[in-house]
């Protein structure tokens, strides 16, 4: 390679590596709070206890899924797999896909008041809810995307933490904190898909990842080609 040549891919390696180089920054410092701040810690986990003992089902009169079938006609097209045993605010209910029935008497239990989802929060985490919102419709970027609405979110002042509770089994769906939304943020750089943060296939991304590979192909070439010259200027002059 003679000396123009080398000139020209020089030059090319330095501009590949100015325009690579601030992705594989990001991707550097994205990666490396993945690696610091712990999977649990990001989905707010850390934050939530296990609920308080029940009373034994025993104590309770509950009704067998046979029962409620009786008792609830509607329910006869469904498997029994379908059914499934929990306590809502301490309360024995059957979660039937998205409806609740009372375990012991077989009634159709109405969905979650703010207060009862507020409620729930206190009992799963300690702390004091300051806001409870309905959420029936959520843009494509905000923190509950993909969940399922409606959906109570209750906000608190831990971590700036958002519980969204589900309004009819009053499960925590998903746990919002600071750390999360910087993980979401980071994410979203890391992929580079700034909507929906789940598509790492796209074209945007495959650019960078073959410009990133050519521009370290290029420094290797570089690196070996000054060397050959560096060896025959040597030959010359000695």
């Amino acid at each position: 390679m003679n000396a123009a040549s080398q000139k020209i891919l020089r030059e090319s390696h330095r501009w590949l590596g100015l325009i690579a180089g601030i992705q594989l920054l990001l991707w550097t410092v994205s990666g490396l709070y993945f690696t610091l701040i712990p999977i649990e810690t990001i989905r707010g986990n850390h934050l939530l206890v296990e609920p308080a003992q029940s009373a034994p089902i025993t104590a309770h009169e509950i009704i067998s899924p046979n029962t409620l079938v009786k008792l609830q006609p509607t329910l006869s097209e469904l498997s029994l797999q379908e059914f499934a045993f929990s306590y809502r605010l301490g309360q024995p209910v059957y979660l039937i896909k998205d409806r609740v029935f009372d375990a012991a008497s077989g009634e159709a239990l109405p969905a979650l008041t703010a207060d009862e989802a507020s409620q729930i929060v206190i009992q799963r985490t300690g702390l004091e809810p300051q806001a409870t919102v309905l959420l029936t419709d959520v843009e494509s970027d905000h923190e509950f995307r993909g969940g399922p609405l409606p959906v109570w979110q209750v906000q608190t002042d831990t971590e700036n933490a958002r519980f969204y509770v589900e309004l009819q089994s009053g499960r925590i769906r998903a746990v919002r904190t600071d750390a999360w939304r910087w993980f979401d943020f980071l994410w979203a750089l890391h992929i580079m898909d700034y909507e929906s943060r789940d598509n790492f296939n796209h074209l945007l991304v495959q650019f960078l990842s073959i410009l990133g590979l050519l521009t370290v192909l290029s420094g290797l070439v570089l690196f070996v080609t000054t060397e050959i010259l560096r060896r025959e200027r040597r030959s010359k002059s000695g």
